[in-house]
């Protein structure tokens, strides 16, 4: 079967809640794309047959098994729940949650290349995010359930993710409220960098924001833009494969 695939070649694959984003990536840049509107498993297959790589990366949003290689819960995508994924297209599969992707690729050729302790924060439909504590090393929750920085709790129970979601089209309350949620971020994992992503990331309240980090060092943390847009998901899912050259 797989003598049919180009091996030297990896599919990655970005599964949103409304889009599909395919890209072939040779191993430094992307050298074709597909795109599609709306999700489905039709969809998905149909854009996994323009590119005959062998190997495929998924990033996807949702909570992961990674010993039975389903996806457990995903509110946008309820036609993967329970399935395998790595059997689901007859060539050889790698996943991760879309945020960890998006983290690994801004990590290995985006805006925090070359940082060692960085945090991604997506603002989209909700609020997700990842962990890097070493160089090129993500952290791993015991149960992989780690860094759901949206529900975090910001005010009388209620979370960083239902408070942006109810804050649409007030961007000065976002502004303040994303202080918050990174002020936290900060006070806790005191990282380098953390890289900001997603249609909803505005650049923080910066005033609010030093006013609620406690250590003085740290008051100046870096916030960046993503530098790979769009892209950065389905890039950061084929860089699953990057220990196979």
């Amino acid at each position: 079967m797989k003598e049919k695939y180009n091996k030297k070649t990896v599919v990655g694959i970005d599964i949103g809640g409304s889009k599909i984003n395919l890209v072939l990536w040779d191993g430094r840049k992307i050298i074709d794309r597909w795109h599609s509107r709306g999700v489905s498993l039709a969809k998905l297959k149909a854009g996994l047959d323009r590119f005959p790589a062998w190997r495929v990366g998924i990033g996807l949003a949702g909570i992961l098994d990674f010993k039975t290689g389903r996806l457990l819960d995903s509110p946008n995508l309820r036609f993967l729940e329970g399935l395998v994924l790595k059997k689901l297209f007859g060539r050889q599969v790698r996943f991760d949650n879309d945020v960890k992707c998006f983290l690994r690729a801004e990590t290995k050729i985006g805006a925090a290349r070359s940082r060692g302790r960085v945090l991604a924060v997506a603002l989209g439909t909700g609020i997700g995010g990842g962990i890097m504590f070493q160089k090129g090393q993500l952290y791993r929750g015991w149960h992989s359930s780690e860094a759901e920085f949206g529900e975090m709790v910001i005010d009388a129970g209620k979370t960083w993710e239902k408070l942006y979601q109810a804050s649409q089209g007030r961007p000065a309350y976002q502004k303040k409220l994303h202080a918050q949620g990174l002020a936290n971020l900060v006070n806790i994992f005191d990282p380098e960098i953390i890289v900001l992503g997603g249609r909803g990331a505005l650049t923080p309240d910066r005033k609010l924001l030093e006013k609620l980090i406690v250590s003085p060092l740290a008051k100046k943390i870096k916030i960046v833009p993503a530098k790979l847009g769009n892209d950065a998901v389905a890039i950061g899912a084929a860089l699953l494969w990057d220990d196979k050259k």
